[in-house]
């Protein structure tokens, strides 16, 4: 009995740091947004999450191509040569993305 109890705390544990790490991610990727893109593409960030299921969010970040998506919806942006940013730039627009049923706070 106390093994299934340490065992069912652990997951507990991961799933809470999993899910905070996730995020942090999102926060992190809405002041990028801002900072480097929001100018550039005169539009909310969750604007952007909309132009992609989450799922081609995702591919376009795995196969290396999410910074040429975000030069042809918005094409005066910078080039965005940071893995880090861009991680946490596909984590925001994915939780926007078309299918997430995610809906922008108010700021």
């Amino acid at each position: 009995m106390q093994k299934i109890i340490s065992l069912l705390l652990l997951i507990i544990l991961v799933n809470a740091i999993i899910q905070t790490d996730t995020e942090a991610s999102v926060i992190r990727g809405k002041r990028y947004y801002i900072k480097l893109l929001k100018e550039h593409c005169g539009f909310k960030g969750d604007v952007m999450g909309k132009y992609h299921s989450k799922k081609e969010w995702r591919d376009m970040y795995r196969n290396g191509v999410l910074n040429i998506e975000i030069k042809k919806i918005c094409p005066t942006a910078p080039n965005i040569a940071s893995e880090k940013k861009l991680k946490h730039l596909y984590n925001f627009f994915s939780s926007f993305a078309n299918d997430s049923g995610n809906v922008p706070s108010c700021n």
